[in-house]
């Protein structure tokens, strides 16, 4: 009896320990929902609160990068061509823009920002937040301010050298090195064979006009602008004259370089060029032109005169054409447009002389002894 007793009694105990483990149980499943349920309505007010602030940085930044700034409000921040998130955000860190490099990268990289950047010139300020300078820096760069280079016409290449140097834009001897050189890639230079008499093989097609060249600009720059320039006003139209009256390139922009140099007005480039190729097709084949003996004082260092005399024309120089025939060893100036087209295209006429008044008008003959007397009757002494 008593060990159906103690038996009895053991197994109510154990049937009341089952309900107690059921209830532990259930008590436990509650308690870690709530926590889920907890860590879940953390989760959300923290994304919530971090959505919002990032809602509010966002537009803030959107607002920040739309302000318009001028140079005076804000600093210059330059993005060179090549450079990478890294190195802008090291460069922003280096100028006190931001803190911290990293997250500045992160975020470029997860707000879409990384490969956008442009290079160039920003106004931006350190007020700004980290979005508002990535917006910035993707957007359209400043404008480069343009300087207006004016290219002089009739001027020999040192001569347009100096005058460019004495204005703070070149390097004297950057230009004359790359002016010192052929270069091939254009059409009409593809002939062009240096010489010891060409210092400048570039002389004569640094065409003259005025060009706005970009803030940073270098001395090839504004060599290979004008050398465009020229192989825009050269058509094909003046390949084919000059193949038609059996010229070369170069022979064409010397003739017209000389006629750049001699005439004072446009009506006188034809007649002027009628008489350079008139003397070039016919015996007397020495061209006896001033503007060359300017040309070689020039390279001689003796400058410019006013008045070319005959101990000038005994300069031993292979640009006199006073001692040499035919047309000189290349141009003497940059030639225009206008020049070129009288170099092509000729007045018809028998002229051999012109000389010019002390106004400037040219007078022409057909003999020598017709030029001497309008020389005497005009007060020009004879050369």
């Amino acid at each position: 009896m008593q060990e159906n007793k103690r038996k009895t009694s053991n197994q109510s105990i154990y049937n009341k320990s089952v309900p107690n483990t059921k209830k532990k149980k259930k008590k436990k499943k509650r308690y870690l929902f709530l926590k889920f349920l907890i860590l879940l309505l953390i989760c959300i007010i923290v994304f919530m609160t971090s959505a919002l602030y990032g809602y509010r940085y966002i537009v803030e930044g959107i607002s920040q990068a739309e302000q318009v700034l001028t140079e005076e409000d804000g600093y210059i921040f330059t993005i060179p061509s090549g450079y990478t998130t890294s190195d802008i955000a090291n460069d922003l860190q280096k100028e006190g823009f931001i803190d911290n490099i990293f997250i500045y990268r992160v975020l470029s990289k997860i707000l879409g920002f990384d490969n956008a950047y442009k290079a160039g010139r920003y106004i931006i300020s350190k007020d700004m937040n980290y979005y508002a300078l990535m917006a910035r820096l993707t957007s359209e760069p400043l404008k480069n301010p343009t300087v207006d280079v004016m290219i002089p016409e009739g001027k020999t290449l040192l001569e347009t050298v100096e005058i460019l140097e004495s204005q703070g834009y070149i390097d004297k001897g950057k230009f004359l090195k790359i002016a010192s050189r052929v270069l091939r890639q254009y059409r009409f230079l593809e002939d062009l064979e240096p010489s010891e008499a060409r210092l400048y093989p570039l002389e004569g097609y640094l065409y003259p006009d005025t060009y706005k060249m970009d803030e940073g600009w270098t001395e090839e720059d504004l060599i290979l602008r004008m050398l465009d320039e020229f192989n825009r006003v050269f058509t094909e139209e003046y390949y084919k004259r000059a193949e038609e009256l059996g010229m070369t390139i170069d022979e064409v922009v010397t003739l017209a370089s000389l006629i750049e140099m001699e005439a004072l007005y446009p009506t006188d480039y034809k007649k002027i060029s009628s008489v350079f190729h008139n003397r070039l097709n016919s015996e007397y084949k020495r061209l006896e032109c001033d503007a060359t003996v300017q040309y070689a004082r020039i390279y001689e260092g003796l400058g410019r005169t006013t008045t070319v005399l005959y101990k000038d024309l005994e300069i031993e120089h292979p640009y006199n054409t006073y001692k040499y025939e035919g047309l000189p060893p290349g141009p003497i100036c940059s030639p225009r447009k206008e020049a070129i087209e009288a170099a092509l295209y000729p007045e018809k006429t028998n002229y051999l002389y012109f000389f010019a008044t002390p106004d400037g008008t040219n007078i022409y003959n057909e003999t020598y002894e017709g030029h001497l007397a309008d020389q005497q009757k005009y007060g020009v002494r004879g050369q």
